[in-house]
C-alpha cells in the first residue's frame, strides 16, 4: 500500500511558488494545490516574476553561507536545464561585471569557485569609463517561458493550479485541497509583496521596489554575438551591486532586456519615457557595437518584493481557529518570500530549503494533532 501523502495548499504562482511546488512534488511525499491571483502569461505590475531579466549572478556575501547555498543549488539546476531542456528557456553565456570606479581592496566573489571561466578582465578589454571588471560563464532565463515550464512540470506531476484570490492565511487553510473536499495538512505562503498585507502574515518588513526595463532586438547579424553577452555595470566602487546599475540580459527568443531602476517604495505603473531613453543610452555607451542599432520593442515596470533583513524561508506548526473549535486545526505553515530582485537566482535553493523545513516539522504536526484529538475528547 502506498504511503499517505501530505496535502499542501500553496499560495503564489511566481517563480518562488512554482519552484516550491515542484520541489515538493519531486519528493513524492506531497500532493500540491497552487492558488494565486496571477498565473503565468498574466502581465500585472504586482506579479513580478514575468518582468524579470533574468540572469544568475549571486550577491551573497562571502560570509553568508546560507545564501550561497541557495544560489549554488539554483545555478546547478539551471545549468542542467541549459544543457538538456530547451523548453525551460535557460541558456549559457558570458557574464560581465563592470565597475566605473575600481573597488578598494577588491575580494573575488564566492562564486569564483562555482562558475567556469572566471577571470579579471584586462584593462584593454574594458569599455570606456570602466576601471575594473570580471567575467565568467553563467546563464540567463527567459522568465515568461520558464514560468510556463515550471507550471507544466507541476501539472505533469499531478498538482492543480487555480486562479483564486486568497483573503488570509486562514482562508488558504479553508480552501478544499481536492475534489473530495479534503483539508490541507500544510500551508505554504509564497505571496511575495502580498505578505505585507495578508492577514495571518502581515510582514511589515516587506516593501516594493519599482524596476523599469526596456526590451529590444538587435539586427540578425549581431544577434549571435549579443546572445552571448550579459552584463551589469556599477557607477560606484565598493560592494558588488552598489550605485546605479545598468544591465543587459538576452533571452533565448531573441529579445534582450535592458535595465534598470531601483525605486524603493514606488508603485507607479506608468512608464517613464525619459527613464527608458536613459537606460538605452547607458547600454549603448557601454557596448555600441552590440546595441547602437537596437530596436525598442516595449518598456515595462514591475515591483520587486524586497524585505528588510533578507528572505524569509521558515516553517512551523501552527494552530488556527483554536478558540472556535476543539477539532484539530493544526498545520505546518511555511513561508518562502522576500527575494527582492534576486528571486530567480535563488529560486531552486530556497524551494529545496522550504521542503526541508516542512519535512522537519511533520513529526511535530502529528504530535500536535494527536494532542488535539485527546483534548477534544475531554
Amino acid at each position: 500500500m502506498a504511503a499517505q501523502k501530505y496535502k499542501v495548499n500553496l499560495l503564489g504562482a511566481g517563480v518562488s511558488g512554482l519552484s516550491t511546488a515542484l520541489a515538493l512534488l519531486e519528493t513524492g511525499r506531497f500532493t500540491v494545490k497552487v492558488v494565486a491571483t496571477h498565473l503565468p502569461t498574466d502581465l500585472n505590475i504586482d506579479y513580478t516574476s514575468p518582468w524579470a531579466g533574468a540572469h544568475w549572478r549571486s550577491y551573497a556575501d562571502t560570509a553568508d553561507l546560507q545564501q550561497q547555498e541557495y544560489d549554488a543549488a539554483t545555478f546547478r539546476r539551471f545549468a542542467q536545464l541549459a544543457e538538456n531542456e530547451p523548453k525551460a528557456g535557460v541558456m549559457f553565456l558570458s557574464g560581465h561585471d563592470y565597475w566605473e570606479v575600481k573597488p578598494k581592496n577588491f575580494v573575488d566573489p564566492w562564486f569564483k569557485r562555482l562558475l567556469p571561466n572566471y577571470r579579471h578582465i584586462p584593462l584593454a578589454e574594458l569599455p570606456p569609463g570602466v576601471e575594473f571588471g570580471i567575467t565568467y560563464t553563467t546563464v540567463t532565463v527567459n522568465a515568461p517561458k520558464y514560468l510556463l515550464y515550471l507550471q507544466e512540470q507541476v501539472l505533469a506531476r499531478g498538482a492543480t493550479v487555480e486562479r483564486v484570490t486568497v483573503a488570509s492565511l486562514k482562508a488558504l487553510a479553508q480552501i478544499p485541497h481536492d475534489v473530495k473536499g479534503s483539508k490541507p495538512d500544510i500551508l505554504v505562503n509564497c505571496s511575495a509583496l502580498g505578505s505585507r498585507t495578508l492577514p495571518g502574515v502581515h510582514d511589515l518588513q516587506m516593501f516594493p521596489t519599482r524596476g523599469q526595463i526596456v526590451i529590444v532586438r538587435v539586427p540578425d547579424e549581431i544577434w549571435p554575438k549579443a546572445k552571448q553577452f550579459t552584463m551589469e555595470r556599477y557607477s560606484e566602487g565598493g560592494a558588488m551591486g552598489t550605485g546605479k546599475i545598468t544591465y543587459v540580459i538576452p533571452r533565448d527568443n531573441g529579445e534582450i532586456v535592458l535595465g534598470g531602476t531601483m525605486e524603493h517604495w514606488s508603485t507607479h505603473e506608468a512608464i517613464s519615457e525619459e527613464t527608458s531613453k536613459a537606460i538605452v543610452e547607458r547600454v549603448v555607451g557601454t557596448r555600441p557595437d552590440l546595441f547602437s542599432k537596437a530596436t525598442v520593442l516595449r518598456s515595462c515596470a514591475g515591483l520587486r518584493p524586497n524585505r528588510r533583513g533578507g528572505v524569509r524561508v521558515t516553517a512551523s506548526v501552527e494552530q488556527l481557529d483554536w478558540n472556535e473549535s476543539w477539532t484539530p486545526n493544526s498545520f505546518v505553515v511555511a513561508h518562502n518570500y522576500g527575494h527582492g530582485p534576486f528571486g530567480y537566482q535563488a529560486s531552486v535553493g530556497c524551494a529545496q530549503k522550504t521542503v526541508k523545513n516542512i519535512e522537519d516539522n511533520l513529526q511535530a504536526l502529528e504530535q500536535y494533532r494527536a494532542s488535539s484529538r485527546t483534548m477534544s475528547k475531554l
